[in-house]
């Protein structure tokens, strides 16, 4: 036996330099062969096996000894039978141990000790030296990887995961065993204990040893059995936290651990320790620079949710203490404890108990989620919402807490940031999903419940119970001497006054008659919808669109309340309580309904964000909404409509447009498993014609966008189709109008992806649409023109140049059918409507459209200025007729030769007093007549264009068949045909200009006088109608000709000015921009009548030049210049749709090259001139703020330049008002690098003498400020520079640095939950989309 081997002095050799550890009786080992080595192990082997005790054998232990010291040189074999020799004899001596401490063999326990510490130190040093071998190889492998340089092998046996696993075993074996009768000394015991758990604790450096779950749990076993039997509380509790300092892997490990001891051992005072000491500790952000000692939240984190996920009832347990982090610096920090009150109370929840205190537990956490949700930093506030969304998904509904859920997620729908505006749809949509109001069938319809609540008050008002009705017998027998003189009245008033106390404390409830009508009228009610679905389309919807809510009135019983007083019902205490309780039921339910109500027009709000995620959830709200049957949700569909417009040039747009497309296949076009194919069609057909009810102008494009696209997808089906012809055609009995119309609607929708759908049912338009009823129904009419239009069908988008489409011979049914129903006589408005889709569709399907126009025309005037109608003689109208009708039958066709063009252009016109006779006697007539002329004007110069195209490809086509024989033919051909396509372009340009309305033979030139005359004189021509009429038609012509333009602009200008009429101005606004798109020198010399629009008083006036002003500038036809400030005062316009128009204008604007940048001296000149129409200086703040909110600023050279120019606008600006408005500019500025600084330092003898105004003073202070901050990021040169403006300011201020440091100073932050909600950002913060804008822009233009 050796005396000389002492554990504590041995280790402490160890952890010097194992090179100069020194052994008595050392081998070489690095000299020896492998045959050499295995024969030393032999000896190892002989001696061991004769007795584990052998150990102790100088000769023996000092061989093992050496081999550890030069384990490097040892082959994995070699090594490998090492181990195993070792793990042999210490296995026989811990079952040795074993038996004699069973035994109490007292007198072996020294011996046992003596060698049990010989195989611990070798053991110990063995699982040292492998740890660090696989450290050097996965640190070699992950440099050499990068390196690409090939892998790097682990020089460890290949089954050492296994050979540790029992290693550790047999240490957890020998950990059980009462080692306090051996070691009976404490500092013996912790020094052996220490060698344990030191091996334990690297085990968890290494990341990839935790993926080996077997030996991640010996290791458990091995700290467990420490900590409970050996006294290694506080050891490992500093080891752990110090593991969560360095080690981030270690997070997740060390909480399954502790679970580990609390499941395995029962002992969770260790879990205590810890999270009472990180209740303590104190966490920063890692943001901030010089933490490196403080605690990394990141890591604390995850080992506390970890933690909460496998030991909640602990965490429970000591949250007293953990609950102050709420407070800490660290975000990271407070993002765990909110999501650990989550997960608390979902395991309180699932929990069957059910006591007061857990309650208040759980309350106590609902309040912490609340006020979190004022915390400043967003990622609170978005993981509070993402907690509450789990929370929803519990069996248990918390009705009162969803209320004020609803509260927070509304409030917060106008969140600065975009993501908690996210989630806080997120848990709208969830909150409607899970809602508990689940007894009616779970539809949310207000009207519904409201008329259950109505209805449950009124019986609730007329029942009592038994023992109210005692009382108030009792009542009558206490006052019988009243009786004589006041027979009656004691008793009434003595029953009215507990009648009324009673029912002003009934809250709800329901009772078992009212369950069973409640079932009764559900199974009803189910019934007829099967019944209904099962019917045809048109009996189901006869009614029209009124059909659509449809009111339960067998929910709740009714009680009958008659005029006079009746007995109440006497009913028993358990049916009040019943109905009670049923009463606060529906007020709850009512109330979310009214709040989910409230938060729909924000939510809509958020359909035009920027951000595809903010847009795609808004959708799933909108669809979610609409399935539990919430009324406002139709809105907010329709509102969806416009994102198929958005651009799909990004991934963002793509998934926008797929989303929307899948919303609408799933709402109305995919069938329902649970019917009938039959019952799927009707319904299917019956949703999309309730899509066209109510809808605007933009709305049904965007429709008509949405479901073409689903038609060329092959989304619906072609029974469907048959079924929306079948409700067009009916005419068995009655149908609503508004469903025939629908019906046409949807089919001309669907035949623009498929022109087949409207090509099979050509008789039936002509039959229905442009027969009888269309006659009596215009609307129907107009539609059906619209669908007929299809049959030309659709440009692709591939395709180049001016579409021709599909053409038919004139003498085909369509055009006589087309010409009739222009002809019809009518005083509807929707005359005019209908009448231009029926020239468009003559003037797309017809192969010589002006041949019938003109005979359209011709016959409307005939019918005017006629004889027949007056007994009278008028010349003129005669002249105009018979003119009209001299020469060939084609009406407008021209004559080329142009020398007699001004005397035919001096043509007696009528006269005013016929003219005057005619518009006294049928000035609607006239207005149509009018109406016509000026569409066909219009069309006829788009179909001069498709006359155009065809020539040039016939032309192109015959040169393309001719045989080039030689090189210079072919130059030769390419000249002539160059020359032959410009000549058909000046023919088709001197029609235009010269011939359409200036030829003598020209039916549409005897109108361009009449036109005048009206429009010049509207004091004698007063009709409102015919003026506007005759307004649309003025400018329609001078779309044809620049000659014509030019003429008479200024009078169209003078009407623009001078007219009354709202619909006129808006008709000339839209004209101009048509004219600026034909002509754009002409309407850009007079480009300020339009930008005088924008101060019109009318919205509809405005609103149409602020759309025609961004047409034209995004596209390049005008040229933006100074009157752009008009534009920006839209920005706060009362009216949100004009606002909105402005944001989008200057959003798209930014996109531009340098657009904003180069103008906006002007915008900020014009903002701050001191005139009648000065925007105030709260109003000129918003404006800026959101101009400078582009990146136009963000280039260096740009924003240096800004602020020479403003400092410059010192000089001239008018004392206060003025120097406020360009210091607030100026603090608009980024100021990301010094020169910007220099500038304003150079610029200071401008603006010195105005520092003294305490705005002014701020407004740099700001300045200053945001150099200051950015100082982290930049060299010293900004600092030094910052210091100087700031010496200077304040010198020149007159303030000192004292004041000036506290009138600068932040205030303190408050505590969370005193945060008020200005913190919220107004909805401006969430800037409209394009989509919406752009669609409505193309629509009107």
């Amino acid at each position: 036996m050796t005396s000389s081997f002492v554990l504590q002095e041995e280790i402490r050799l160890l952890q010097n330099d194992t090179s100069n550890y020194h052994i008595e009786n050392e081998i070489d080992i690095e000299g020896q062969s492998e045959h050499d080595l295995a024969r030393s192990l032999n000896y190892v082997t002989e001696h061991i096996e004769v007795s584990s005790n052998t150990i102790t054998d100088p000769s023996v232990f000092d061989k093992v000894r050496s081999f550890l010291k030069y384990f490097e040189a040892l082959t994995p074999r070699i090594a490998a039978r090492l181990h195993d020799i070792l793990l042999s004899a210490f296995r026989t001596e811990v079952k040795t141990t074993s038996d004699d401490l069973a035994n109490n063999e007292t007198s072996t326990f020294g011996e046992h000790r003596t060698c049990l510490e010989h195989y611990i130190f070798l053991i110990y040093w063995y699982l040292e030296l492998s740890e660090e071998a696989a450290k050097a190889a996965a640190s070699a492998a992950s440099t050499k990887s990068k390196r690409g340089k090939g892998r790097v092998y682990d020089d460890r046996p290949a089954n050492w995961t296994v050979q540790q696993k029992k290693t550790y075993d047999l240490l957890a074996w020998l950990l059980e065993l009462k080692l306090t009768k051996i070691w009976t000394l404490p500092p013996d015991r912790t020094a052996l204990i220490n060698l344990f758990t030191k091996s334990c604790y690297h085990f968890f450096e290494n990341a990839s040893n935790l993926k080996v779950i077997d030996l991640k749990l010996a290791i458990f076993r091995i700290l467990s059995l420490c900590v409970k039997n050996y006294d290694h509380l506080l050891a490992a509790q500093a080891t752990v936290i110090q593991n969560l300092q360095y080690w981030e892997h270690c997070a997740e490990p060390m909480a399954e651990w502790l679970h580990y001891l609390i499941d395995k051992y029962d002992y969770g005072q260790l879990t205590d320790e810890l999270l009472r000491e990180i209740g303590n500790q104190e966490f920063k952000d890692t943001a901030v620079k010089d933490v490196k000692d403080t605690a990394n939240p990141k890591t604390f984190s995850t080992f506390l949710l970890k933690l909460t996920d496998l030991a909640p009832r602990s965490v429970l347990k000591n949250l007293g203490v953990l609950i102050q982090q709420l407070d800490s610096e660290s975000y990271a920090i407070r993002l765990t404890l909110i999501e650990i009150a989550g997960k608390l109370i979902v395991e309180l929840t699932q929990n069957s108990e059910e006591s007061q205190s857990q309650k208040d537990q759980i309350n106590g956490f609902f309040d912490i989620l609340e006020e979190r949700m004022l915390d400043p930093i967003s990622f609170c506030r978005v993981k509070v919402l993402q907690t509450y969304i789990k929370i929803l998904d519990l069996r248990v509904k918390f009705p009162k807490r969803r209320q004020t859920l609803c509260s927070l997620a509304i409030r917060h729908l106008e969140d600065k940031s975009s993501s908690v505006r996210k989630y806080a749809v997120r848990v709208l949509t969830k909150l409607i999903s899970t809602h508990p109001y689940d007894m009616y069938g779970g539809e949310l319809t207000l009207e519904n419940w409201q008329d259950r609540l109505s209805k449950l008050e009124a019986e609730l008002e007329a029942s009592t119970t038994e023992s109210d009705v005692l009382g108030f017998v009792a009542i009558d027998a206490l006052q019988p001497t009243n009786r004589d003189e006041q027979p009656e009245e004691p008793s009434a008033s003595a029953a009215a006054t507990p009648l009324g106390n009673e029912t002003q404390e009934v809250e709800m409830n329901d009772s078992e008659k009212e369950n069973a009508a409640i079932t009764d009228s559900t199974s009803t009610n189910d019934n007829d919808n099967n019944n209904n679905s099962d019917e045809d389309i048109v009996d189901d919807t006869l009614s029209g669109p009124t059909n659509d809510n449809v009111n339960d009135n067998d929910d709740v019983p009714t009680t009958k309340i008659n005029a006079t007083p009746c007995p109440k019902t006497v009913i028993s205490e358990e049916k009040m309580q019943q109905l009670t309780l049923m009463k606060t039921f529906l007020i709850d339910a009512v109330k979310f309904i009214e709040q989910i109500h409230k938060s729909i027009p924000i939510v809509g709000q958020l359909l035009s964000s920027k951000s595809k995620l903010e847009v795609v959830e808004s959708m799933d709200f909108f669809m979610t909404a609409y399935l539990y049957k919430v009324k406002l949700a139709k809105a907010g569909l329709k509102k969806m409509l416009h994102l198929i417009w958005i651009k799909d040039t990004s991934d963002e747009g793509k998934g926008i447009k797929m989303k929307l497309l899948d919303c609408y296949r799933t709402l109305y076009i995919e069938p329902d498993t649970k019917l009938s194919k039959r019952q799927n069609i009707n319904n299917i057909a019956k949703y999309l014609i309730e899509l066209t009810y109510h809808t605007t102008l933009a709305e049904l494009t965007s429709l008509e966008q949405v479901l073409s696209t689903l038609m060329a997808e092959g989304d619906i089906s072609n029974a469907v189709v048959e079924k929306l012809w079948e409700v067009y055609g009916f005419s068995k009995g009655q149908i609503s109008k508004q469903q025939r119309r629908g019906a046409i609607i949807i089919l001309g929708m669907l035949a623009k992806a498929n022109t087949e759908v409207a090509s099979e049912k050509i008789d039936l338009m002509l039959h229905i649409g442009l027969g009888s009823v269309g006659r009596t129904d215009l609307v129907i009419a107009k539609y059906t023109c619209i669908a007929l239009q299809r049959l030309a069908g659709t440009k692709s988008d591939k395709a180049r140049g001016v579409y021709e489409g599909k053409r038919f011979p004139m003498s085909h049914p369509v055009f006589a059918k087309l010409k009739e129903v222009v002809q019809s006589q009518s005083t509807s408005m929707e005359w005019f409507g209908m009448t231009e889709q029926a020239l468009n569709a003559i003037y797309l399907l017809g192969e010589h459209p002006d041949l019938l126009c003109g005979e359209i025309i011709k016959s409307k005037t005939r019918e005017i200025f006629s004889d027949d109608q007056d007994d009278g003689k008028k010349p003129e109208s005669n002249d105009m007729t018979n003119d009209s009708n001299d020469g060939n039958d084609d009406a407008m066709d021209v004559d080329n030769d142009i020398s007699k063009e001004q005397e035919e252009q001096q043509t007696t016109p009528l006269q005013s007093q016929s003219l005057r006779q005619s518009v006294n006697r049928n000035p609607y007539e006239l207005s149509q007549l009018f109406f016509i002329v000026g569409h066909v004007a219009l069309k006829q110069t788009v179909h001069l264009e498709v006359v155009e195209a065809v020539w040039k490809r016939k032309k192109l086509t015959k040169e393309e068949g001719k045989e080039k024989s030689s090189e210079a033919m072919e130059d030769e051909l390419e000249q002539v045909g160059g020359t032959a396509e410009d000549d058909i372009g000046d023919a088709i340009i001197r029609i235009r200009e010269r011939e359409i309305l200036f030829s003598g033979k020209s039916l549409l030139a005897r109108f361009g006088p009449l036109l005048i005359e009206v429009c010049a004189r509207n004091k004698v021509y007063t009709d409102r109608t015919l003026q506007t009429m005759a307004t649309l038609a003025l400018g329609k012509f001078m779309c044809v000709s620049s000659d014509f333009c030019e003429r008479h602009l200024q009078l169209l200008l003078t009407i623009l000015e001078k007219s009354k009429d709202p619909t006129i101005r808006s008709n000339i606004v839209i004209a101009l921009g048509d004219m600026a798109v034909c002509f754009n020198t002409l309407i850009d010399d007079n480009i300020t009548f339009l930008y005088n629009r924008l101060a019109d008083e009318d919205k509809m006036v405005k609103k149409n030049a602020v759309m025609v002003l961004t047409h034209l500038i995004l596209n390049g036809m005008v040229k933006v210049k100074g009157q752009i400030s008009e534009m920006a005062k839209c920005l706060e316009d009362s009216d949100q749709r004009i606002a909105d128009l402005a944001k989008l204008f200057f959003t798209e604007l930014a996109n531009k090259d340098n657009a904003i940048y180069n103008n906006l001296p002007d915008i900020i000149s014009n903002l701050t001139a001191k005139n009648s129409s000065q925007v105030d200086e709260e109003s000129f703040h918003r404006i800026m703020k959101f101009i400078f909110s582009f990146e136009f600023v963000e280039k260096g050279k740009h924003a240096e330049n800004v602020v020479d120019k403003l400092c410059q606008r010192f000089q001239n600006a008018e004392e206060g008002r003025g120097w406020r408005d360009i210091a607030f500019c100026l603090s608009l500025l980024p100021y990301k690098t010094e020169k910007s600084y220099r500038k304003l330092l150079d610029g200071l003898p401008y603006y010195q003498d105005k520092l003294h105004d305490d705005a002014v003073h701020k407004y740099f202070l700001e300045i200053i400020a945001k150099g200051r901050s950015a100082q982290k990021l930049q060299k010293a040169e900004l600092k030094t520079i910052v210091d100087e403006l700031e010496a200077k300011v304040e010198s020149i201020s007159g303030i000192s640095k004292e004041d000036k440091q506290k009138a600068a100073k932040p205030k303190k932050k408050v505590v969370l939950r005193a945060i008020r909600k200005d913190q919220r950002s107004s909805s401006s913060s969430v800037p409209p989309s394009s989509v919406t804008s752009t669609d409505e822009l193309s629509t009107i233009i």
